[in-house]
């Protein structure tokens, strides 16, 4: 299979397994995570999801397959082509559990994109960001611009985005980028460490604070501060509160 889906105690791990294309992703490939996430949704003891790619490909994520997508030609194909991709990010944030990225080699193109989609990155310190979409004549198209822009200062978009060079795992850290730096060989094991540290809090509660997180940044500030009052509203009355607050009083 393409897409690989495990499970590491709590977390669960979503490998990208196509090693004789260093990890590019193809149309089935972006569809099926669309399935995998319908899976997920139903799996009550997952508690995050991590997405990598197979150590086989020596790389992280490659992107789109350009051999397989050769095809798409028009900019109506093109733009079929995102959207499939956008999906697939989405069904897997749908899931309200925590999206994090376990990278053990470089990230190229919309491997990047796919990267930055996460909440979370874990990074080995010999992984470099290839943001290469300049130089194959198109912008990014898998959200990547965008989120990139919440994640790190403008200027520093700017120089990866238009520059295509790549970006050091330490400077991607250093800027906001990356959250996790480690060494080779313990993205994935950093990774579980962090869903495992996760999983000790309620799922709903920790739904409920990934919401707020993620939407906080697209609202105004009135929106956010409602968003956050219904959201602490909802906590307060939860019988996870109930139960926390009881244990509490008990010690």
């Amino acid at each position: 299979m393409d897409l690989v889906l495990t499970a590491e105690g709590p977390a669960r791990v979503l490998t990208v397994h196509r090693p004789h294309r260093k990890n590019a992703l193809d149309l089935s490939t972006l569809r099926a995570f669309k399935a995998m996430a319908r899976d997920l949704r139903r799996d009550k003891e997952a508690r995050g999801v991590i997405l990598t790619g197979s150590p086989e490909g020596g790389v992280f994520l490659s992107g789109g397959d350009l051999r397989a997508l050769e095809g798409v030609r028009t900019a109506r194909a093109a733009r079929s082509l995102a959207l499939d991709a956008h999906a697939a990010v989405d069904a897997l944030l749908a899931t309200g559990l925590p999206l994090l990225a376990a990278i053990h080699g470089d990230a190229f193109g919309g491997g990047c994109e796919l990267a930055a989609a996460c909440d979370l990155r874990v990074c080995e310190a010999q992984a470099r960001f290839h943001w290469v979409q300049v130089r194959f004549g198109v912008t990014t198209g898998w959200g990547g611009a965008a989120r990139l822009l919440e994640l790190v200062p403008r200027g520093v978009a700017l120089r990866w985005l238009l520059t295509g060079q790549p970006v050091e795992a330490r400077e991607a850290r250093d800027v906001g980028f990356v959250e996790v730096l480690c060494a080779r060989g313990e993205a994935l094991a950093e990774a579980v460490g962090l869903v495992r540290a996760i999983a000790r809090s309620p799922r709903r509660s920790v739904a409920r604070m990934l919401r707020l997180l993620r939407e906080t940044p697209r609202l105004d500030r009135a929106g956010a501060l409602g968003l956050e009052l219904d959201l602490f509203g909802r906590g307060w009355a939860s019988k996870e509160h109930r139960d926390a607050v009881a244990a509490f009083l008990r010690r």
